[in-house]
């Protein structure tokens, strides 16, 4: 899904020379200590060893590729402006997911659409979500999109194109995906996924999709990252990388982007060698920091603009965020620069 209704197309004749860049062979692992302290939230979904949850110690950084990211995400057009991610669904900006963490307590709505296989238990069986959190999904043009988290029933639920009917308690949307929370979250034409009864949009993994308040109140706490990995909504992918456009765990990609760089599924993550607490990060900042240098970020979408990762969608009259210095460009501590790609 797109972020924004407009592109400008950006032609790989105006990439600069990738410049020559130093990058570690091997990556490192989180201290022991910050790894366990971020999965202990008690509330992380699926399993232990899932992608999902999973760090990016021992993996390999690609050079090559490292090189080319830096050199593109200083020469795009809509990305050149912003050295660092930003955080959609903040300050007014109405492009974020909104977010429900279910109770039993809350009451049931279905869904009303197109369903498969998989999804139609979102219209059958349904999912729990409070009345109040309907309220929250903007109003316009924006992708009015929702995560529901759901213990209850034991599954996540994306929603895209909510239309809350109040009388009725069902939502009318243009899709929707749902990743069962005792499984590894794969999507169950991924091969290696270990659940059929998973989907989503091209394998995405819905819950990586959010900054989930709760989890970054806890990694604060913790002095952690959130432990697990996050999605990149990228400036502009190439759907001919690697032949295909897409790499694990994506099983797909939107194949009209031939113009930017990567495919999707590409992870990416904050150099281990880089001090945190020297960047002038603190809180919700350094927590999200920390998340990418330990679990990094995949790239799972396009995002008609700057490259981003989604909060939780706020509102005027509700701040998910409250008490935290989380803000859309609460990262530029950090720089592209800072990043490395990870061989697939």
């Amino acid at each position: 899904m797109s972020v924004s209704m407009s592109r400008r197309r950006f032609m790989r004749n105006s990439l600069a020379a990738a410049a020559t860049v130093g990058v570690a062979g091997r990556l490192s692992l989180p201290s022991p200590a910050a790894a366990a302290t971020a999965s202990s939230a008690g509330s992380l979904p699926y399993s232990a060893d899932s992608y999902f949850r999973s760090t990016v110690g021992g993996a390999t950084a690609d050079a090559a590729r490292t090189s080319a990211f830096r050199s593109f995400m200083k020469a795009h057009p809509e990305q050149k402006s912003y050295a660092y991610p930003r955080i959609s669904g903040l300050s007014g900006d109405k492009w974020g997911t909104t977010f429900h963490l279910s109770g039993a307590a809350d009451p049931v709505w279905k869904l009303k659409g197109t369903f498969n296989n998989q999804t139609s238990i979102l219209s059958t069986q349904g999912v729990h979500i409070a009345d109040s959190v309907l309220g929250r999904i903007p109003v316009g043009t924006q992708d009015r999109e929702m995560l529901v988290v759901d213990p209850v029933f034991g599954y996540s639920a994306f929603i895209a194109d909510c239309v809350p009917n109040y009388s009725t308690r069902t939502i009318t949307c243009s899709s929707s995906g749902v990743t069962y929370h005792a499984s590894n979250g794969l999507d169950y034409r991924n091969p290696r996924s270990n659940d059929k009864r998973n989907f989503t949009s091209r394998g995405r993994l819905s819950d990586a999709g959010v900054i989930r308040p709760d989890l970054l109140n806890n990694a604060i706490a913790n002095n952690s990252g959130l432990g697990h990995v996050l999605q990149f909504w990228f400036v502009e992918t190439d759907a001919r990388t690697f032949g295909n456009g897409f790499v694990h765990p994506m099983i797909g990609c939107e194949k009209r982007h031939i113009s930017g760089w990567g495919a999707e599924g590409e992870r990416l993550c904050i150099d281990p060698s880089i001090d945190l607490t020297k960047r002038g990060l603190t809180g919700a900042a350094l927590a999200v920091a920390r998340t990418l240098q330990q679990n990094g970020a995949y790239i799972g979408d396009n995002s008609g603009s700057s490259t981003m990762l989604k909060g939780a969608q706020a509102s005027t009259s509700y701040n998910p965020y409250a008490g935290t210095n989380l803000g859309r460009d609460c990262l530029k501590g950090i720089t592209w620069d800072d990043f490395i790609v990870l061989k697939c």
